[in-house]
Formats: structure tokens, C-alpha cells, sequence
């Protein structure tokens, strides 16, 4: 049982300064590609799901109020890396797109972030890497529960 606690108390006191380190690493292997922080996250996250994505959707997958979300996305419409169009069936959703540009360098970005995971998770086995998203998945989903019921 005290064993338990003491894993349960390193997890917990770990899981905050690793994300916010790998975060901070992330915005430092971005910052040379001329975007800002928020830009390039919108990008990329963009670029992984695809055409016509709703804002909204967008706003939910990359964790940032709608309204947050908009002042970026006219700055990444300004430059010409996003287009935004009215939905057919409801005209208050917006969606997005990548333009040319946009996927170009939506695609620098993600190169960028796969060399960051592949240099700190180098040496790591892939079973590891596995249990360790399986883990933070059940916590993501009890957090959720937990959230749900409140």
C-alpha cells in the first residue's frame, strides 16, 4: 500500500513539469519558423485533421476558447495560411482550411515536431511509450468522468 501512494505521489508530481518542459522545447523548436506559438499549433493541428474543419473543433482539440482561437486564426487568414468559410447549413459555424501555403509550412511544423519526439523518447521502447499513453488515457478518461458528474 505505501509503495503504492509513493508511485502514485512520483506520477503526480511528474506529469506537470514534463508537459510543461516538453511544451517549452516544442515552442522553442517552432519559434524559427516565423509563427507564433499559438499559430503554429493551430497549423499543425490543422494539417492532422484535415479540410473543413469546424473552428469549434478546432478550438476543443488544441484546448483554447473559441474566442482566443479567433484572434489567431485572423492573423493566420491575414498571412494567407488559413481560409474560413461559412458553413451551407448553419452560417454562424465557420470552417477551415489550409491554403498552399498554409500546408507548406503546417508541414514544417510537424517535420519539427517529429524530430523533437523522436530525439526524448530516443532509447525508450516502443512498449513503454505504449503503457505510458494507455495510462494517461485512463487518467484523461476518470478526469473526464470525474468532470462529467460535477
Amino acid at each position: 500500500m505505501q509503495e503504492r501512494q509513493s508511485s502514485e505521489k512520483a506520477l503526480a508530481a511528474r506529469l506537470g513539469p514534463v508537459s510543461r518542459s516538453w511544451q517549452q522545447m516544442a515552442d522553442s523548436a517552432l519559434s524559427s519558423l516565423g509563427v507564433s506559438n499559438s499559430s503554429a499549433w493551430a497549423l499543425v493541428h490543422l494539417l492532422r485533421l484535415g479540410d473543413e474543419v469546424r473552428q469549434g473543433d478546432l478550438a476543443r482539440v488544441i484546448n483554447v476558447t473559441e474566442p482566443s482561437l479567433v484572434r489567431t486564426l485572423h492573423l493566420l487568414e491575414d498571412a494567407g495560411l488559413v481560409e474560413r468559410h461559412a458553413d451551407d447549413s448553419d452560417r454562424r459555424a465557420k470552417h477551415l482550411r489550409l491554403t498552399e501555403e498554409g500546408s507548406i509550412v503546417a508541414k514544417r511544423i510537424d517535420k519539427r515536431l517529429i524530430e523533437l519526439r523522436a530525439t526524448l523518447l530516443d532509447g525508450i521502447p516502443t512498449e513503454d511509450v505504449e503503457t505510458v499513453v494507455r495510462v494517461l488515457d485512463r487518467i484523461a478518461a476518470r478526469i473526464a468522468e470525474s468532470a462529467a458528474r460535477q
